[in-house]
């Protein structure tokens, strides 16, 4: 008997006094189905859902031949209270073979493209064995359709040191052609060699630039972005900018050199100085002036490996003024600045 109820009412939908029709106690009905949700993908609203892995009664549920969904709409977008529109079916998906949305492992997705602009719609959807008796009903969801915005142009980007810098033009209009009073503000988006597109705005920047910090130097990141219109609790974004890929670079020098000393020795004037202490360090470049002359000239252009040169191209009683910088291994190799200046006389 109390299966019986239970079955009896389960078969009921609740919605201004409307009712499904009575459905055998033998039949064991789908539960509702898990995590169903209405968003926007591009110039569709897209419905997604997945499967029910249990029957009314909390067992496991043995099969499922498909879902109906079923779809109801409003003029305006504000989400409308009370009573909701008489919904239709919109459509009928067969799991094995559909015709109609997608089926992925448990995950059935149905892309509606038929909107008219300034409504609101709502879906609801059940799973079936047999499409004359669904299972319980889901929540229903709704979302807002207008005309969307214009995409903002050329999206431009800066590489920075563990940073990219992006700037884009301000949407002003909408795909109508009428002025974007509504602009809510921009979603960026930033896909990487490592990871698929990520929203790095949930909720949308108002204005131009925008700094991504904390990037992977020498990496190269593909960046996109949409202008967000906000229809009354929802959001509604243009299609994407054209992309852009910004490749962060190292642009900070080691510490430089301490500590330099000159000794004249027989085989010329012996530098030495404290092995520096950064972790991407290359080398080190030694530079000379002789006293007297203008500037200094550059006496390795190989970098050194270790903290020790012999400048043996030297002349007796001459004075020699020296110093040294550290250099980086970037792939653009950033200079130190340069070590404290010495004199010696060889």
């Amino acid at each position: 008997m109390k299966l019986v109820k239970l079955l009896t009412l389960a078969l009921f939908l609740i919605s201004c006094g409307k009712k499904m029709a009575p459905v055998s106690p033998d039949a064991v009905l789908p539960a509702a189905v898990r995590q169903f949700q209405v968003a926007q993908e591009g110039p569709a609203l897209m419905v997604s859902w997945l499967l029910p892995q249990e029957n009314l009664l909390g067992q496991p549920l043995s099969q499922i031949s498909g879902c109906l969904l079923y779809r109801a709409e409003v003029p305006g977008v504000v989400a409308q209270k009370g009573c909701l529109p008489e919904f239709h079916l919109l459509a009928d998906i067969d799991l094995a073979y559909p015709r109609q949305g997608k089926v992925e492992g448990e995950k059935v997705s149905y892309r509606d493209s038929n909107l008219l602009p300034t409504h609101r719609y709502f879906y609801r959807v059940a799973a079936y064995y047999d499409p004359a008796y669904p299972g319980a009903w889901s929540p229903v969801q709704s979302h807002a359709w207008a005309s969307l915005p214009q995409a903002p142009g050329a999206l431009d980007g800066q590489a920075g040191d563990k940073a990219a810098y992006l700037s884009w033009p301000i949407v002003s209009l909408l795909q109508n052609g009428q002025p974007a009073r509504d602009i809510a503000g921009y979603h960026l988006y930033r896909r990487s060699p490592q990871e698929d597109w990520r929203l790095l705005t949930p909720e949308p920047i108002r204005n131009p630039p925008y700094e991504d910090l904390a990037l992977t130097n020498d990496v190269p990141y593909t960046y996109r972005v949409r202008a967000v219109r906000r229809l009354g609790p929802d959001l509604l974004a243009s299609l994407d900018s054209p992309p852009c890929t910004v490749a962060p670079v190292d642009l900070t020098p080691p510490p430089p050199p301490l500590n330099l000393v000159a000794v004249p020795t027989v085989k010329g004037v012996e530098l030495r100085w404290e092995p520096n202490p950064a972790p991407d360090l290359a080398g080190y470049l030694v530079y000379r002036r002789p006293t007297g002359a203008p500037q200094f000239a550059l006496l390795t252009p190989e970098l050194l490996k270790n903290p020790y040169f012999v400048d043996s191209q030297v002349a007796k009683g001459q004075s020699y003024h020296y110093y040294v910088t550290a250099v980086d291994n970037a792939k653009r190799p950033n200079e130190s600045p340069p070590s404290e200046e010495i004199e010696v006389t060889f």
